[in-house]
This record gives C-alpha cells, structure tokens and sequence, in this order.
C-alpha cells in the first residue's frame, strides 16, 4: 500500500458506515488535535517527542500536552505505539476570564506530583533517554529548559537545567559537541541576555506608551517592530551522573560580530552542523530597504562567536532552508532570483564550504521548492507543490534529475530519522488530518507513526474530494477540487461554495486545514469548489507570474469562466443559490466580483483589499504591491494600474449581500479596508454583516473566534442561498439609495 492509498484509506472508515457516520462540524474543526512546534526524534531514531494541542469548547480551556512515542514499536507491528503523556498544562482560554482563580497542583499518572503551570514548548532530545522541552513564566518572561529522564520504562519528574533570562525559541541541540542552540530578541547592540532582562524592566517603569521611528519597517504581520533583534545564541551543557545536563558558561551571541553595520535579524530558518560546531542561519541584510526588498542571505557561523559570514553575497532575493550534508562540508539552500518577488522560483543550491563555491542544481526544473534536505552525498530530498499536492522528491546534485517519492496529497515537514533510510514527515488530505509517518527513501514505503484524532475517521464523514479541470484565460487549464455534501443524491439541486484563495501566490492543496476547510462547507450541504486561477503555484513559473498587473482580468475570466463550465457539468448544482467566499487577496477578488457580476446570492469576504493605492500605504511589506502593479502609486505610469485595478472604482455597482470578515491586527490588510467595505454596501443599502475581531491578525487563530467565524459565515451563505433566500429580488434598501442621491442635510 502506498502513502497515498494508507491516507486516503483513512477516511474510509466512516464511509462505509453509511448513516452511523456523523457529518463534520466547526465544533469538530476547533476542537481537533493538533502538533505544535517541530517533532523531535531522539538521537538513535527510537522515539519522537511532540507538543499536542487541544481545545474544549464545554471547558473554554486551552491544552498543551507533551508526549513521547516509541518509534521502534509502531516498525515492528506496522502500527503506530501508544504515546505518553509526559506533561500536561490547560489554561482557561477566554480573553478576559471571570477570575484568575489558582490552578491547583494534581498527580500526573506519568510525572508524579507534577504542577500544571508548565507549559511545555519546544522538545529536544539531550540524550537517547533524556528529553528537553521549555517553559516559559508568563509574569516574568523567563526561560527554563527543564528535562526528564527515562528510566525503567517511567519518566522522571522535570529537572531544571538551565533558566535564562528572556524568553527563548527555536531549540537546536547537539549530543556531538553538547551544543545548545536558540534564538532570542535582544536589544540592538546588546549581548548579555540579562542586560535586555533590564532594559525590558525598565521599559516597564515609562510613564509615556510612545514609540518613535525613522525608516520602515513600522511594523510587521500583528505587531510593532521594536527595538528588539532576534539574535542566536549558543550555549555548551555538560552532562553529568546519570544524564544531568547542566551549562558550562554564559549564552554567546554568535552573529553579534556581523551586526555592526545594523539590524541582522536571525530567521527561525537556522541549523546546526552534525559536529555541532557550525551553524548555518538565513538572514535579511541590514539597510533601509526592509519594506521594499525581500532579499535575504545564508550565514555561516561558527558556535563559539568567532565569525558569521553569508555564503551567497551580493544580489539575490529571500533565502530559506539551509541545510548541511552528512559530512559537514556542503551547505544546500533555496533561493529566489528577484529582489522585490516574494513569489519568485525558488532555485537550488548547494555551497561547497572548504572551496567557497556554489553550483545550481536542476536549474530547468519549472517548480519551486520549499524546503530542501540531504539524503545523501550525491542526492537531495525536496518538498514542493504540483497540481495540489505538496510532494517529496529525491533530486539528483550533478544531474537535476527529479525521483519522485510521495506525490499525492500534502506532505509538511520532513526530517530524516538518523541511521536508517526513513524520513518522519506529517502528512495530511483534505478528508484526513495532519499524523505522523515515516516514509523508505528507497521504495516509498509508509508506516503510520500516530493518530491525533481517531473519531475523525471512525465517526465522523469527511467528503473525499475530487480533481476538476477547465478552461480559463488564455486558454490555460484552471485545476481545482470539489466536494459532496453528505449523502449526496445527483437527482437533488445543491447550493455552491465557491472558495477562492488567497496569496495571491499560493494553491488550494490536498492537505488538512484549521482555516478555510472545506469539508466544513461541505458537510453544511454545500457542493463545494475551489479553483486555482492564473496566480496559483504548483503548474510553472509563468502561470504564477500570468497574475501580476492582470489581477482583476486573467484570474477573474478563469473563475467566472470556470463556474460556467462547471454549472454545465454538474446539473445538480442550482444556479440560483451560489455563494462565493474568500480571504486576502480572496477577499479582493469578492468585492472585484461584487463589482462584475451578480450571479452570485452571497458574498463573504476575509481580509480583503478596498482600494488598492489605500492598501500600498498601509501595508507593510511594500515590495508585494510594487511588483504586483509594477511600481509605486506616486509615479505617474504604475498609478493607472493601481487605479484600473482597484475594487473601491466599482463600489456603485455592488448589490450582492456581503458578510465582511475583518481584525485589528492585520498589519497586512489594515482594519479600515474591512470598514471601507463595509461602509460601501451599507451606505448604498447592500445586506451586510460586519464580523471584526480586536485581538486578530490575517488569520483567525483562536478557537473560539474560529468557531464564531464558521458559525457566522455557514449562517449568512445558507440564508441567502436558502430557497427564500435565492427567490428574493434584488435586496436592495430603496430608502439608503435614495438618501446617496438626494441632499442628506
């Protein structure tokens, strides 16, 4: 059995159960269990650590749970062990809790006697028997990295090892050298983790609140830039009697020495080297051009502070993914070309250190790689995605050729298990959530590592989804999925869900999602489509590039084009009850459509773009409209495209009821597009719904503000495209419209 047929497998289950199956829910959706941080696999591969995060909407708690799993069971029965819960902290998850009541101490089965103000984060394995993880004081924002040891089959209570002084992220250790590695934001020009400790106190004691700035960035995705730099550091733990760790020394910096000439901010996109004495990191160059360029360069550095130096200077856009070979002597990255493209092909490379050069590999391969690895001297292991799959391939260094290993539904991380020939990667479909498995570099062979939600697949109906093809712009193949409601019946008339994605650089893939699932619309009795119009990734460069300065020509004809040929196709869907949804630039093309088209009987928009000149002002990463309407809104030429572009040009043809979806911390799409929305349909007498969230960024990410956005989202589609709803004239507020056309004073 394939990895393919074992995940597609998963869902099955509840199928065949025929009406003992149960359709999905949003409750089902916000309180699925989840991985948080990275896995990590101990040393000699017999076991895996995770975060496992859990919400009780009865409770409105949060969990945060550690456990570990045994590899080596879960290879030997062709099934996955039964993982231990090692710790496990819940806090009450509402915004502003009726009291800050104590939580009180309980007796874990597994730890003892262990209290539940840990909050365990980030798990690294010290010794084959010794596992790390962090916690990390909410009133004081310090650090501890505690472990627990193995012992006779039963695990120790959490020992401290080391506490610093700040919080810290981004844990990397190595049992070759006892290196410990992590990144924490200092103070620009500061080493000393404690020195920051003070600073940030005596920040606390300004009487004033105010922040001043002299170049961009302001502020980034949901919060202020500050004076603050991740930065990372090293620090050596000695092990002692019986897998004690303790550190020997202070926390070096080790990229402070290249910091002179200005901010260089640390990515999390960083690696030790298998001796442990080197670290590769990806870093923006310090300038004043944060705003408007994207490149960002690969660092090598040594782990006592001696030196950090790029490995590919000069020009070049985003750096990711480093990663060193086996032996230590090679470093593979991905890199962009474009300077001001956040889109752009990522290209592979691999950096010789002893000889300081570099070669480019599978220079004509017409995909973008995301993450890249070393499965041995001469091969490489890529992820990258393809006609709506995020697949893993071997790529050979001297000859570019592409050996594909998994190439259906969606594989994320990936990390090699050492000594063997596996890889451990979470894997997911959009009927299947995200599990554990490990996969044979050499025949794809797949074993299921863990099964987070077991209900999901024995319980519960998810719609398997289907590949569709059309016919867009330029005659270009549109690909896309669809989805059956539960107990479909082909002789019935069904309401569509249209789902249009953002990026606008990005695909709908056949992978599990908390955001936008579509088995949600789905199981709510929606027919339910989502399309990738010219923009999408995964089918070539120039379909990805097809978008840019065309976004409300090319994508738009390949949509409106699309929904035809499937309305055609597909008898069964009613014409007469379509619903179109979107985020981000999704929620662009809404208020687009508001403005060209009136087939639609409901619109919802997430985060979308009013005005495109308004948006270039207040967004902040400006190189994302400055190459997407080729140029700055204050030159002449590049003016006429943000204005042809423009929804806000439309307003007075919006007639279609809109649910506008909108949060304070969206730095990318300011609140005041939402409101500009909003204020547009209202004032000309449009139905509309304004949902905003004062504690969001682009995403809903809060369980409960998840369930509230599915609850108000699946109620204003299935009312306008009820037959009630479908049958209504044009809804239109005679009284507001004649208000705009007469003297309100």
């Amino acid at each position: 059995m394939t990895i393919g047929q074992l995940v597609r497998s998963l869902p099955a289950a509840a199928f065949v159960l025929g009406a003992l199956a149960r359709p999905f829910t949003p409750e089902d959706l916000v309180q699925t269990n989840r991985f948080s941080d990275n896995v990590a696999v101990s040393p000699n591969s017999a076991s895996i650590a995770y975060i496992q995060a859990r919400y009780s909407i009865e409770e409105k708690r949060q969990y945060t749970q550690l456990f570990v799993q045994s590899l080596a069971d879960g290879h030997r029965h062709h099934g996955s062990s039964h993982p231990v819960k090692i710790i496990e902290f819940s806090a009450d998850a509402r915004p502003n809790p009726p009291s800050a009541r104590e939580e009180e101490e309980e007796e874990d089965e597994f730890t003892g006697g262990l209290k539940k103000h840990l909050k365990p984060s980030q798990p690294i394995w010290l010794s084959d028997t010794s596992l790390g993880f962090v916690a990390t004081d909410p009133d004081t924002g310090k650090s501890t990295l505690y472990s627990v040891k193995n012992g006779k089959g039963r695990w120790s209570k959490p020992r401290p090892v080391v506490a610093m002084a700040v919080p810290i992220a981004d844990l990397h250790f190595s049992t070759e050298s006892g290196i410990l590695a992590f990144t924490a934001e200092v103070y620009n020009g500061t080493d000393s983790l404690v020195e920051t400790a003070k600073l940030d106190y005596h920040e606390k004691l300004r009487a004033d609140t105010g922040q001043t700035y002299d170049d961009l960035w302001v502020r980034h995705w949901d919060t202020f830039v500050s004076s603050k730099l991740p930065q990372i550091y090293t620090l050596p733990l000695k092990a002692r009697a019986k897998d004690h760790f303790k550190p020997k020394g202070e926390p070096i910096n080790i990229i402070s020495d290249a910091n002179a000439s200005g901010r260089l901010e640390a990515s999390n996109s960083f690696t030790l080297s298998p001796s442990g004495r080197h670290i590769a990191f990806v870093a923006k160059c310090p300038g004043h051009d944060y705003a408007w360029k994207t490149t960002s360069h690969v660092y090598l550095a040594a782990v006592d502070g001696s030196g950090a130096e790029p490995i590919n200077p000069g020009k070049g856009g985003a750096s990711s993914s480093p990663a060193f070979s086996h032996d230590g002597t090679k470093i593979a990255y991905v890199q962009m070309a474009a300077t001001a493209y956040e889109a752009d092909r990522n290209q592979i490379k691999v950096y010789d250190i002893a000889e300081q050069t570099t070669v480019e590999v599978a220079a004509d391969w017409d995909r973008s790689p995301f993450h890249v690895l070393w499965s041995d001297s001469q091969t490489l292991l890529v992820t990258y995605n393809e006609w709506g799959r995020n697949k893993l391939s071997k790529v050979d260094i001297a000859t570019g050729a592409i050996t594909p290993i998994v190439t259906e539904h969606s594989v994320g991380s990936v990390q090699q298990l050492p000594g063997t020939n596996k890889l451990l990667i979470d894997y997911s479909a959009l009927d299947s959530p995200t599990d554990l498995y490990t996969v044979s570099i050499d025949d794809g062979a797949v074993n299921r590592v863990s099964q987070l939600n077991p209900k999901l697949t024995s319980e519960i109906f998810l719609s398997p989804p289907e590949d569709v093809a059309f016919t867009g712009a330029d005659n270009s193949t549109i690909h896309g999925f669809l989805l059956r409601p539960p107990n479909f019946d082909s002789q019935k008339k069904y309401p569509l869900a249209f789902v249009i994605h953002g990026g606008p650089q990005s695909s709908f893939t056949d992978g599990w999602s908390p955001r936008w699932n579509l088995n949600i619309f789905a199981a709510a009795g929606f027919v339910t489509v989502a399309l990738d119009p010219q923009g999408s990734t995964g089918y070539g460069q120039n379909f990805t590039d097809a978008i840019r300065n065309q976004w409300g020509s090319k994508p738009y004809e390949s949509l409106m084009r699309s929904l035809e040929q499937l309305l055609e196709e597909h008898p069964y869907i009613d014409r007469k009850r379509l619903a179109a949804l979107g985020a981000s630039y999704g929620g662009y093309m809404i208020n687009w459509i508001n403005g060209h088209s009136d087939v639609f009987k409901a619109l919802v928009n997430h985060d979308g773009m009013f005005s495109t000149v308004s948006t270039y002002y207040s967004t902040e990463e400006l190189y994302f409209p400055e190459t997407e309407f080729e140029g700055v809104p204050f030159d002449e030429k590049a003016r006429e495209n943000y204005e042809r572009w423009s929804p806000e040009r439309y307003v007075k043809n919006w007639k279609t009821p809109t649910l506008v979806v909108h949060s304070e911390k969206d730095y990318r799409l300011v609140v005041s597009e939402g409101l500009s929305t909003f204020t547009a349909l209202r004032r000309q007498g449009v139905p509309a719904r304004l949902l905003y969230f004062p504690d969001e960024n682009h995403w809903v990410l809060k369980p409960a503000n998840s369930l509230r956005w599915h609850q108000e989202v699946l109620a204003w589609i299935s009312k306008w495209t009820s037959d009630e709803g479908a049958s209504a004239a044009t809804p239109i507020d005679e009284s507001a419209k004649l208000r705009v056309q007469g003297n309100d004073d």
